[in-house]
Parts: C-alpha cells; sequence; structure tokens
C-alpha cells in the first residue's frame, strides 16, 4: 500500500474511533441520568378542616314557676298602708305601702304584669315637685312613681317586698300582720282611727329603719 493510501485509511479509522468513543461516552451519560437517585419530593401539605366544636352558650330559661312570688290566697289585705315615721332616698318620700286582691296576686303570678301595677308595690312622691289638690281635697305632689317588686311574700306570717331603682336604690321591707287588727280595722272601716297592722323593717337605699309601723285605710 503506498504511504498516501495508508495515510487516507488511518484518518478514516481514527474517524471511526472518535465517532464511536463519543456515541460511548454518550450512551453511558444517558444510562448514568437514567440511574441517577430521583430527588425525594417534598411532602404534600394536607389541609384539614377543624372540626372541634366551639363551646355552646348556656341556654338560661326563666323560672315560670312564680317561686319569687308567694302569698296566702285565704288572706285578703287589700287596701293602703301609711306609716308616720318619714322615709326618704334624695328627693323622693315614701307616701303608701299598697296591697292587692287575692285575684290580682293569682293573675301576677300567672304572668299578667301591667307596667304600673302590681299586687304589693311601695309609691314614692318627689318632695321638690308642684303641688295639686286631688277630687277630696287633699294636697299631693304632681311628681310620683310606683316601685313594683322583684321578690314578694304575702301571707299570714310574713310580708317580704324587695325591688331595685335608680331613683331610690334598693328597697326592701321585711314583717309581718297583726292579723287580730287587720282584722278589726277592716271591720271598723275608715273611722277606726290610726291602728297599727303592718310591722317590719325597712331599707330605701342607704337609709335603714329597723322598727316602721303601719296603719291601714281600706280606700274610699
Amino acid at each position: 500500500m503506498c504511504p498516501h493510501a495508508a495515510g487516507e485509511v488511518g484518518i478514516a479509522w481514527g474517524k471511526d474511533v472518535k465517532r464511536l468513543l463519543v456515541s460511548a461516552l454518550g450512551s453511558l451519560l444517558l444510562l448514568s441520568a437514567c440511574d441517577a437517585p430521583k430527588p425525594a419530593s417534598a411532602p404534600s401539605t394536607v389541609s384539614r378542616q377543624n372540626t372541634s366544636a366551639s363551646p355552646s352558650k348556656p341556654v338560661v330559661s326563666a323560672d315560670a314557676s312564680g317561686a319569687s312570688f308567694q302569698h296566702d290566697p285565704k288572706l285578703d289585705a287589700f287596701g293602703y298602708y301609711f306609716s308616720a315615721t318619714p322615709v326618704k332616698s334624695g328627693n323622693w318620700a315614701l307616701t303608701s305601702l299598697n296591697i292587692g286582691t287575692p285575684e290580682d296576686f293569682a293573675a301576677w303570678e300567672q304572668g299578667k304584669r301591667p307596667s304600673a301595677y302590681a299586687p304589693i308595690f311601695l309609691e314614692f312622691e318627689d318632695v321638690t315637685s308642684p303641688t295639686a289638690l286631688n277630687e277630696l281635697g287633699q294636697t299631693y305632689r304632681t311628681v310620683s312613681f310606683r316601685l313594683l317588686p322583684a321578690i314578694y311574700r304575702v301571707d299570714g306570717n310574713a310580708v317580704v317586698f324587695r325591688a331595685q331603682d335608680p331613683r331610690v336604690g334598693e328597697v326592701v321591707f321585711s314583717g309581718a300582720f297583726d292579723l287580730n287588727a287587720l282584722k278589726a280595722a277592716k271591720a271598723e272601716g275608715p273611722g277606726v282611727g290610726d291602728l297599727i297592722v303592718l310591722r317590719g323593717g325597712l331599707q330605701v337605699g342607704a337609709e335603714r329603719i329597723r322598727n316602721i309601723s303601719f296603719s291601714y285605710f281600706a280606700g274610699d
């Protein structure tokens, strides 16, 4: 073989070897890439709904049993009760303690409660308000209000009244009837005089009277 031909064969062989090496290297790189361990995927975040129930508010039901309002249906103490002892809280003076009929007590305890009347209430007048004359020619203050009960008990053993008002504060009366005197006053009528029929202790705001007495008036 001539040197020129041998050189061409050598060049061609060298090119073939180079192509084989490049092809083999590419195959190795591809195989290496396929066999390489895959990176661990990040853990997926699962959104969970909070199913824990929020604490419910307690249900408070009103006591409809009338436990705070008690009376003896056989006792008829209807009338107006007046005290000779002055009782005041600020400008407000007590004028009377008033008791209704047994039917009034029954209606109240059945839930029939007018806004300005109760079977037992206290009446106060503003001593700084103007005066006027009623149909009997008696003088009265033109500004007054009735204090209705939050709690009461009226029977032959006890008379209890409790209420609260921003004008006079807390008001509490705890006492008892003299049943014989009450019976006599009811039998004699308006001319019986100042017969004491009810005694007890009274708190009106900051004023406390340990012994207070009331006379009876049946009304006109």
